[in-house]
């Protein structure tokens, strides 16, 4: 759909982030049965429109601190790392791995838009 059809408020509203101001009746199914925000969390991920990188930080640390923060307890700092490296090269991020994310809107170059996008979802794939 263009511009401001209502795409992203569609998105929000089926996901349970639709803000206070929108009302919103009816209910949520899935798979024909009926879902709420916390089983829609377990088993999906949302990538935001707009990402929020530190500029400074370089991919291969913004994914490491998602593994810290993500995966269970059990797992060890090996595992973790492991999974990282695993993200990394599943998503071809092997050859920005080192560089920093930047700020395009402070002009400090970093990753590409791509490599951006890639590295959002990447995020979200921690266990």
């Amino acid at each position: 759909g263009a511009s401001g059809a209502g795409k992203t408020t569609l998105l929000n509203c089926l996901t349970f982030r639709n803000g206070e101001s929108l009302k919103i009746t009816g209910e949520r199914y899935f798979n024909g049965a009926p879902i709420s925000n916390n089983m829609l969390a377990r088993i999906s991920g949302y990538v935001q429109q707009d990402d929020l990188f530190i500029g400074s930080m370089k991919v291969w640390e913004v994914l490491r601190f998602q593994a810290l923060l993500r995966m269970d307890k059990h797992f060890t700092e090996e595992q973790r790392m492991e999974r990282v490296e695993q993200v990394i090269q599943e998503l071809g991020l092997t050859k920005c791995r080192n560089t920093l994310i930047g700020l395009p809107d402070k002009g400090i170059k970093g990753i590409s838009g791509g490599e951006r996008k890639r590295l959002a979802f990447a995020c979200e794939v921690f266990p």
